[in-house]
Formats: structure tokens, C-alpha cells, sequence
């Protein structure tokens, strides 16, 4: 009988009988019966990078490390998958100090070094690139790159000890690289361990690579993508939107006006859109009844900031920004202000004591004009007509920070923010990344706000609640406001655009009356989720059969999961947790015997085999995801995205719109989002939490859970 045997570190996880189990299958098959354990397919197969070294061959190939650790140069087209083991073929081919590779000119090519650390560990690995020709910009995708807010940052990349670390390095082969072996050193130095050196030679050819390689992303050729910065430039514009006017501290967007008080808050907010919202009128209505103001009190008593200095500074058609200094008897304001062009009015507030003090409260109530406050959504209310008066707390089981107090042509959203702030996860996953409480604000669930009607007034009173401060103590009021509406409505547009939401044949739109169709994943050219780089020639040809007959093509598209056939899926993995969520594994078989644990699943769809984990949207796989979407516009001509929720920030929807319109004519982007009013969700409503995406959406698809039967100012404000 077969005999199934297993180092006891070895033993699964999630399932220890699996040895007794198949020891007992094996038991009632014939004595002359060969058996085998195959793979179904190469995608599902263990072989080479999973196929374990013996403990005595990894004793063999640890043997005389330098230091007691050791560096494993490898191809791209096996990415080191184990975390605990060596793959068998490193023990029979033994130690490599050198790496070897064909690249072509204008290549983004990329390769592995992997550290295995040994007995102890190894901190802070950093890694220098010497030798190689002036130009050769090389990376290292795990110390570090640029975020998804084109800010470059470092990690630190720690080995504990019995484990192995692969470093993914890129280089972008200059594309007048003459052709012949270039040669240079990585060294991988550690803060307590010593470093080792990889002799690595390139080969360049003659060729030149398409587009950087990108068509093979096999090849790892995409991994540049996470430090992308594309779409980021300020002076972008997408219609109708126009550029910000600035007048003195008066600014200008489309149908909406912000003028500026001396201390860099906003004294007047106004909007011209007009109740049909299809065009704007020569007279401005008011959003706010009263200018800003921050209010400190001391001992009961208002504390009067005076201004002494106020300065712009222009960072683009788009946006505009200021800073603006005052002070009072206790306390210096420092604000730094922003508007950009679709209507987000950001103000930053920095409050520092200047001396030891006793404070009754830090509040900011929002005036709004009673024209402009007819409805409300947000602060744990279904949305719906704005109630006569409100009180709320603060608690992180409810993904609630703010509230949107708006009416027909005239409304403001605004949500409390610190320098803590993080994007929670959403979609039934925010109870895994809940709302960072804001210290400002929250004071130790001191603070909340309340509403009520004052006169021609409706206040939203925004406060913190006592505390004490030292001298030099700082604290940071932030404010994110979005000012509402946004853009008019083409009337006669809307209601010519038919979609047909199902992946049929073109002649099946057509003679339905549609003029877009929406093609999901899990389908024959859309078949993994939120990764469209497979079943690319039928894709294409069903993009462009359908263009040719007046049809417009839009793919799911987005972040939130990651279907587990995307080519760099170990790659990003040995980023730790930077893109994927940690959790507590399980879910499709594929997941728990590849992957083991340290992930959260996600989808599975077995029409085409197809299973996902979950990936941040606050990421650099932003930074990737945004490239993918040029070169599907690019290469494959798509129309637009159908987003199935949104998991990243405003920014994130301003670059992709960006990307998409340097390719296509028109750009359509549908938001579906199933009412997110719910514990899971922590009862926020869908359209406060994507209102910012909203100057960017096309049109909205807000399906399960709502209540239709709802009355028309719920229709109105939640769906």
C-alpha cells in the first residue's frame, strides 16, 4: 500500500485528516494498482515552485550560507510561491550566486531574488544596484514606490527566521540600449546579518519590445504599473467640467461659486443650476445662511480668531489651493483650503494651543440655508426629507462621519475627518476595516453633532466636547466637502442611451434597441473577476463588430476583489498586506492549498472556474489598475467601466476617467451598488458613501435591498 508521509510542520491547517483520509482511499484499491496524485491542469498543478525540498536537502543547501542566510536569483516565469519551504529543484540545483536573461530593448523586465533567512532573522533589507550603464533606473517592487497618490514611500522588509522572502526588482531597458550583455551586482544587505551579492548579465537584443512588453503581462511586464502615476495631472479636465476661476478669495466652478472668509474657510457657497437641472441661472442661490467659523470656547466664552495672513497658490486648471494663519487669546488656526473643479472643497484645520488650557468645546456648525437642506442622508438615517432635529454619536460599528443636507439644485456634504483617516472596506467586509475614529473630533466619544432648525437656518452643529490641551498641543479639524450638484443633465441623451445588461451577440442588442451592453465577468470574453486580460481576441472582436454597428462596449471592471488568475498574483503577494487584506483564509480549494492562509476570500464563480481574494483600493494596485484600464482603451477600444461598488477614493475615479478619455471619444461609467443601510455595512447609505465618485459616474444601478415601495423622497436621496 502506498504510504503518505509528512514532516509534522507540514500538517494543513485547515485540515489535518487529510492524511488519514487518503491513506484509507489508497487502501481499497487493488495491489497491482499504480496510483498517482495529478494536477487537473498546469494552473492547478504544484509543480516547480511548490513542490517542497526535504528538510535533510534544505539542510544541504544551507549549508556554509555566508552569515547563515542566503540570496536565490529567479526567472520571472516562476514565481517563488512557499513562504516556509524551499522549492526541490533549488536543493538539486544548489546555491546560484549569479542570473543570466535575454531582455529586449525598451523592456520592462523583471526578475526575483529571494532571501532565505535561516535559523534567525533578518531586518531591514535594502537593496543597491551597482555597475549597470547610466540609465538603467532599476526597483525594488518590495522596499518600496510610489503610492496611489503619487507620494514615493519605503517599507521595511523584514525575514523572520525560517522563512523565504522574494524581492521582485524592475528595470526599464532603454529602448537605444545597444545590443550585447550588460552586467551588473543587486547586493541585499541586511541591518544585522550581513549582505550578499547576485552577478546579474542581460542580454539585450536587437528587437525592441511593444509597448514596454505590457501584451505579455505573463512576463511580469506590468509589475512597473504599481508606480505609475498616470491620470494625476491637475490640469486634466473632463466635460463639462471647466477649469476653476479665481477672483480675490472668490472661486468659480461650473454652476457653483465658493468665496472665501479671511481666515481661509468659506463665508459664502452658492449654486446657479437651475430646479430643472439642465442649465444654470444668471442669479446665485446660497447654500450656507452664515459665513464658517471654527468655534473655541474657554470658560464660556467664544474665542475671537483675528487673520494675519491669507495666501493662494495655483496647482492647476483643476484645482486651487490656500493657506490662511489666525490666532486668539489661546490658540493659533492654521487652514489650508482646496477646491477643485467638480466641487470638492477641501479645508484642513490646524488648531495648536498656545498655551495650557481648559476647553469647553471645538465645534463647526454648518449654516446651511433652509432652501438648501430639504432632504438628508448620512448619521444613521434612511434617506429620505431632513428631520426637524437630530442628535448623534460617534461609534466605529456605524461607517458614519457626516451628512449630506441638500435640495433639488443646491446642497453640501461634508464628513469629519484626522490625519488617521483611512478608506474603510465596504460591501459587507467593513466590520474587517472599520472607520478609523477621528481624535479631534471623536475625543473620546466627547464629540457629535446635532441638528436643528434656527430661524431661516437649519445648523448641523459639529462639535468635540471638553478637553484639555498643553501648550504646543495640536489638533487637526479636517473637513471634506462635496458641493452639490454637480453637473446638469442632458435629458435627451439619457433617455436615448438603452443598455442591455447581459453578454449576448451584437445582433441581439441591436435588435433589442440597445446602444450600450454591459459585459460582466464570468463570460467568455470577460471570464476572471476584475482582471480583463484573458480571452483578449474575442474580446476585441466583439468590441469592435459591435462599434461597427453603432453598439458601445463596457467591461466589469474594478477593485475590491482579484480574481486568483491574474499573472502577478504571487508577486503582489510578497508585498505582505499592502494590496491584499489579511484574513483568515479558507474558501475555494485552489486558495487554501496555494496560498495556505493570511488572505480573505472572496467570489467564486464556477462557470469559469474562477475564484478571488479581497485587494485594497487604497493601494498601489490603484496605480496598476488605472494603466490596465488605458491599455484596454487603448488595445481594446472599450467604452467605459461598469463598477460593481467602488473600494477606492475620489482620486482614484478622477485619474481613471482621465486615462480612459486620452483613448476614447466618450467615456460611460455606471455605479451599481446593492443598499449598503445594513449592519454589515454599518448603515451608511450608498450615496453618501459614493457621492464623491458621483462628477464622474454616467449613470447609477443602486439595486438589491432598496425598498421600492418606499415614497419618492427615499427615491429621491437613496436611489
Amino acid at each position: 500500500y502506498p504510504t503518505v508521509t509528512y514532516p509534522g510542520d507540514l500538517a494543513p491547517v485547515a485540515d489535518p485528516q487529510w492524511v488519514r483520509r487518503v491513506t484509507a482511499a489508497a487502501a481499497t484499491l487493488p495491489r497491482a494498482t499504480t496510483t498517482r496524485i495529478q494536477s487537473v491542469d498546469g494552473f492547478h498543478s504544484f509543480f516547480p515552485m511548490e513542490v517542497a525540498a526535504t528538510p535533510g536537502e534544505e539542510a544541504g543547501f544551507m549549508a556554509e550560507a555566508p552569515h547563515g542566510w542566503r540570496v536565490m536569483p529567479e526567472v520571472r516565469e516562476r514565481s517563488v510561491r512557499m513562504g516556509r519551504f524551499l522549492p526541490h529543484h533549488w536543493a538539486v540545483e544548489g546555491p546560484r550566486g549569479a542570473f543570466e536573461s535575454p531582455v529586449l530593448r525598451d523592456e520592462s523586465f523583471a526578475f526575483q531574488v529571494a532571501v532565505i533567512s535561516g535559523a534567525d532573522s533578518i531586518a531591514n533589507l535594502d537593496v543597491a544596484f551597482d555597475g549597470f550603464p547610466d540609465g538603467w533606473k532599476w526597483t525594488c517592487f518590495n522596499c518600496g514606490g510610489i503610492d496611489e497618490n503619487g507620494r514615493p514611500f519605503r517599507k521595511d522588509v523584514d525575514v523572520p527566521a525560517g522563512t523565504v522572502q522574494p524581492l521582485w526588482l524592475g528595470v526599464l531597458i532603454p529602448p537605444d540600449q545597444p545590443a550585447g550583455p550588460v552586467a551588473g551586482t543587486v547586493t541585499v544587505a541586511s541591518a544585522n546579518r550581513g549582505s550578499q551579492t547576485v552577478e546579474v548579465t542581460l542580454a539585450v537584443g536587437n528587437a525592441r519590445a511593444d509597448q514596454h512588453g505590457e501584451n505579455e503581462p505573463d512576463l511580469m511586464t506590468r509589475l512597473a504599473w504599481l508606480n505609475s502615476t498616470r491620470g494625476a495631472d491637475p490640469d486634466i479636465l473632463v466635460e463639462p467640467f471647466t477649469s476653476i476661476e479665481v477672483n480675490d478669495r472668490t472661486l468659480d466652478i461650473l454652476g457653483r461659486r465658493v468665496v472665501l472668509g479671511e481666515t481661509g474657510l468659506p463665508a459664502r457657497i452658492e449654486s446657479f443650476f437651475t430646479m430643472e437641472m439642465t442649465g444654470f441661472s444668471d442669479a446665485a442661490e446660497p447654500i450656507l445662511a452664515s459665513p464658517l467659523a471654527l468655534e473655541a470656547t474657554v470658560a464660556g466664552r467664544v474665542e475671537t480668531f483675528t487673520p494675519s495672513s491669507f495666501a493662494f497658490r495655483r496647482t492647476g486648471r483643476g484645482r486651487a489651493e490656500w493657506e490662511a494663519t489666525s490666532t486668539s487669546d489661546d490658540f493659533s488656526l492654521d487652514v489650508d483650503g482646496a477646491l477643485e473643479y467638480d466641487g470638492m472643497l477641501d479645508v484642513r484645520m490646524r488648531l495648536a494651543a498656545t498655551r495650557d488650557v481648559s476647553v469647553d468645546d471645538i465645534a463647526l456648525p454648518i449654516r446651511y440655508a433652509s432652501g438648501a437642506a430639504e432632504y438628508m442622508l448620512g448619521l444613521g438615517r434612511m434617506g429620505g426629507r431632513r428631520p426637524a432635529s437630530l442628535d448623534w454619536k460617534w461609534a466605529v460599528e456605524h461607517h458614519q462621519e457626516g451628512a449630506w443636507l441638500g435640495g433639488i439644485n443646491r446642497g453640501l456634504q461634508y464628513v469629519l475627518r484626522d490625519e488617521n483617516y483611512v478608506r474603510p472596506l465596504n460591501t459587507n467586509f467593513y466590520m474587517q476595516q472599520p472607520l478609523n475614529m477621528p481624535p479631534s473630533w471623536f475625543n473620546d466619544g466627547r464629540g457629535g453633532i446635532t441638528l436643528r432648525e434656527e430661524g431661516d437656518a437649519v445648523v448641523a452643529r459639529n462639535y468635540s466636547g471638553p478637553r484639555t490641551l498643553r501648550a504646543g498641543d495640536t489638533l487637526h479639524f479636517n473637513v471634506r466637502f462635496l458641493i452639490t450638484p454637480f453637473k446638469p443633465i442632458d435629458t435627451k441623451k439619457h433617455f436615448e442611451t438603452r443598455f442591455v445588461h447581459q453578454f449576448v451577440p451584437v445582433d441581439s442588442v441591436v435588435a433589442w434597441g440597445g446602444t450600450v451592453v454591459n459585459v460582466h465577468h464570468a463570460t467568455p470574453i470577460n471570464p476572471y473577476i476584475n482582471y480583463p486580460f484573458y480571452a483578449l481576441d474575442a474580446q476585441k472582436a466583439y468590441i469592435e463588430e459591435a462599434h461597427a454597428k453603432g453598439i458601445k462596449v463596457k467591461l466589469y471592471d474594478t477593485i475590491r476583489e482579484l480574481t486568483y488568475h491574474a499573472y502577478e498574483l504571487f508577486a503582489l503577494r510578497s508585498l505582505g498586506d499592502e494590496i491584499f487584506n489579511d484574513g483568515d483564509g479558507g474558501g475555494h480549494s485552489w486558495l487554501q492549498e496555494h496560498l495556505g492562509d493570511h488572505y480573505h476570500a472572496a467570489w467564486h464563480a464556477y462557470s469559469v472556474d474562477d475564484a478571488a481574494i479581497l485587494d485594497k483600493g487604497t493601494s498601489r494596485w490603484t496605480n496598476y489598475y488605472i494603466e490596465g484600464l488605458g491599455w484596454s482603451a487603448r488595445n481594446q477600444h472599450i467604452d467605459g467601466l461598469y463598477l460593481d461598488d467602488i473600494a477606492f477614493s475620489r482620486a482614484t475615479v478622477k485619474r481613471l476617467v482621465n486615462v480612459l478619455h486620452e483613448y476614447r471619444p466618450e467615456v460611460i461609467i455606471d455605479l451599481h451598488s446593492a443598499n449598503q443601510y445594513n449592519p454589515r455595512d454599518g448603515f451608511t447609505n450608498s450615496a453618501m458613501l459614493y457621492m464623491e465618485h458621483f462628477p464622474y459616474i454616467s449613470r447609477l444601478w443602486f439595486g438589491e435591498y432598496f425598498d421600492y415601495s418606499e415614497k419618492p423622497d427615499y427615491w429621491m436621496t437613496e436611489v
